[in-house]
């Protein structure tokens, strides 16, 4: 799909928004939009079903009641994106920026988070503070619990 015809389809999808009897709803189903600016646009009920939205810039946009099931957001920037009831239901979310995203009632069962998950563990890991006490190996623990001491 061209950016003309993602254009076209939107303005169709903004007058079927305001009176359905009219326009005609946006159906973007694995559309490859990577990299496409819809900072701010109204995409309430569009289906982006199997679409690629990398790296796409979704900031401040209207997504409520959208569909991104199986959808592809890897690095898109959500920032204050409304996503209220979205169906993202196996979405691919990683590297996506969610900050100030409102997200209440979106499905998202199956959704992937792997990498972004794994990098916050691994962040978190490495800034908890070690306990000070002498290095001891399990035998020296579990004998000192048996004799009842402690250290």
């Amino acid at each position: 799909m061209t950016q003309k015809n993602v254009v076209v389809a939107l303005q169709q999808h903004k007058d079927w928004v305001k009176n359905q009897s009219a326009g005609k709803r946006a159906d973007l189903r694995g559309a490859d939009l990577r990299n496409t600016n819809f900072e701010g646009a109204d995409l309430r009920y569009v289906d982006f079903r199997a679409a690629d939205l990398s790296g796409c810039n979704l900031t401040r946009a209207d997504c409520r009641n959208a569909d991104f099931r199986g959808a592809n957001f890897t690095g898109a920037i959500c920032v204050g994106t409304n996503l209220v009831n979205a169906r993202m239901e196996g979405a691919n979310l990683q590297g996506i920026d969610l900050r100030l995203a409102v997200m209440e009632y979106a499905q998202m069962s199956g959704v992937n988070l792997a990498k972004e998950f794994q990098k916050i563990l691994q962040e978190k890991d490495g800034k908890e503070q070690k306990p000070q006490t002498e290095a001891r190996t399990n035998g020296q623990y579990q004998e000192r619990e048996r004799n009842g001491r402690e250290y």
